[in-house]
């Protein structure tokens, strides 16, 4: 963060928790929920799933109340008979006003969700170069380093970031498919929405905690929370941190954080990278 920044935090005990609205990745849990099928896709999906139950000869998989109630009966029915309609079920192609109408919902929910997500991203690094510039202010900033070492820390909830091209499982119809048929609720494949990045964007090494929903009243896209002092552990200062905006975080250290640890990053050039030493205090 930048160290202007980070006087902030280091007096409030606070840092900024942001919806991926403000993120710089256009593509990271967009506002439009992607999806690789449509409406026909989805009753495909749904149908195949349905006749090889029948097939089967087993519904136990089926927890969603009518379908179960039908399929329970349907699945006693002679071995012929239950792949005659099957295949009369694989033969269906368009959707439902039902399948129409739950896409549509889930669509409309998403949108109305992401603005008030809350995301802390970290990382596993503190020398990548990219990052410094990014998200430092062109190295005039600071890095904090957060060690989850208490069994009431929020960091240990964090997750890391996965890096695929490939579309994450929300994006498969059959998925979407197993959860209507098990009426099973799909909070968890949203969740994994928010912990996928391309590749291009792995060498951020990025661990995040997400927090579902705003707090009440809560405005805005991003929002201050709290973290415990005891967490923090470490600061390291930009290869052109000011010595002002140094001395005025070094001040803060002596007020109940006397046990951070305090780095300056010095470029090596013959080895393209940063080298940390520690700063008297």
């Amino acid at each position: 963060m930048s160290a202007r920044r980070a006087v902030t935090a280091l007096v409030t005990r606070e840092l900024r928790w942001s919806s991926p609205i403000l993120f710089n990745d256009p593509f990271d849990v967009t506002q439009e929920l992607r999806l690789n099928f449509d409406e026909a896709g989805l009753t495909a999906a749904l149908n195949e799933r349905m006749a090889g139950y029948l097939e089967q000869g087993d519904a136990s998989m089926i927890r969603q109340p009518a379908l179960a109630a039908t399929y329970s009966v349907l699945v006693q029915f002679p071995l012929e008979q239950r792949r005659l309609m099957a295949r009369a079920l694989r033969e269906v192609t368009g959707p439902t006003p039902g399948q129409v109408s739950v896409l549509a919902d889930l669509r409309e929910k998403w949108r109305e969700l992401v603005p008030t997500f809350r995301i802390l991203c970290l990382s596993e690094l503190r020398d990548v170069t990219p990052m410094w510039s990014h998200y430092a202010d062109q190295y005039r900033g600071v890095v904090l380093e957060f060690s989850p070492v208490y069994e009431d820390s929020p960091f240990l909830v964090a997750r890391p970031v996965v890096y695929q091209d490939d579309p994450p499982a929300i994006a498969d119809p059959y998925v979407w498919a197993d959860r209507m048929i098990g009426q099973l609720g799909y909070a968890d494949l949203f969740m994994q929405y928010q912990y996928i990045k391309r590749t291009a964007w792995s060498y951020e090494k990025e661990w995040r905690i997400v927090v579902p929903g705003a707090r009440p009243g809560e405005t805005g896209m991003s929002a201050e929370y709290g973290f415990n002092r005891r967490d923090l552990t470490g600061i390291y200062f930009g290869s052109r941190c000011s010595e002002t905006d140094r001395s005025d975080l070094l001040a803060l250290l002596a007020h109940g954080l006397e046990h951070v640890r305090a780095y300056e990053a010095v470029a090596n050039v013959l080895q393209g990278e940063f080298m940390f030493r520690a700063v008297e205090r």
